[in-house]
């Protein structure tokens, strides 16, 4: 009879243990799956952010913010007598 017990309580840890293994490779698997997608939204955001870089250096060269000044807003380079100097 104690022979029995044993083995049934054996044979339910042993059940038990398969049943976490496979539970814990499940978890894994899915977790691995988001690692991945996070990663795949990392590089594409450190894509996004060199493009935005780019944009951020096409946008502020001296030549376009001329190109604007005497475009749009109509400015002009002060002859030099039309320059003053003050002392702050």
């Amino acid at each position: 009879m104690k022979y029995w017990i044993t083995l049934a309580v054996l044979g339910g840890a042993i059940f038990a243990s398969a049943l976490q293994v496979v539970l814990t490779r499940y978890q894994t698997r899915q977790l691995f799956v988001e690692l991945q997608d996070l990663k795949k939204q990392k590089d594409d955001l450190d894509n996004e952010w060199s493009q935005l870089l780019l944009e951020q250096g096409t946008w502020g060269t001296h030549a376009r913010v001329e190109e604007i000044a005497r475009g749009k807003l109509d400015m002009t380079i002060p002859e030099p007598t039309e320059i003053r100097r003050t002392r702050s």
